[in-house]
């Protein structure tokens, strides 16, 4: 029993050290009071996970943000980032969760040569490709979208599946 025990825990090391480069996530734009200031949710692909990233200061900056926005009464979400370059690109809309699903498991190649800075709006059933601040992609497949007025400030959440390529390359795993 003892022998068997060794390998599975040489398996969950080695899981620990692996990069976790896919998976599902939800953001949404809730300001978290931290100490004296607000901080919001951002996601970062490195870690795979959601921080928060205080404007005021702090060390952590994730790659991107869901923020609400609300024109003539009716609102709707985006991206944001802090990078100081375009890093979003829309490079598929459908009218189906299936259409969408096939497009996003078969784009495998990033070719962007266009970027905008705010990914805008974010709709259910759209493919981001997403550059970080240190040259290494991402796409993204829109599942969800809300966004209304939560209390007395407008509020917005995104669901999305999303791939990393950690090595920089355009080729995404």
């Amino acid at each position: 029993a003892f022998l068997l025990v060794i390998p599975l825990f040489l398996l969950g090391c080695d899981n620990k050290n692996k990069t976790k480069t896919s998976g599902e996530v939800s953001l949404n734009s809730e300001l978290i009071l931290v100490g004296e200031t607000y901080s919001v949710p951002g996601f970062s692909f490195e870690s795979a996970s959601v921080e928060l990233y205080n404007p005021a200061g702090g060390n952590t900056i994730p790659d991107l943000f869901a923020l609400p926005e609300v024109q003539n009464n009716v609102y709707s979400a985006y991206f944001d980032t802090q990078n100081n370059y375009p890093s979003f690109a829309l490079v598929g809309e459908f009218d189906s969760s299936s259409e969408a699903l096939d497009f996003y498991n078969n784009y495998k190649q990033v070719n962007v040569n266009n970027y905008t800075g705010l990914a805008k709006p974010v709709l259910k059933n759209q493919v981001w490709v997403f550059k970080t601040r240190n040259d290494k992609y991402a796409k993204l497949l829109i599942l969800k979208v809300e966004a209304y007025l939560k209390d007395t400030e407008a509020f917005a959440e995104v669901t999305f599946k999303w791939v990393y390529q950690p090595n920089g390359s355009t080729v995404l795993p």
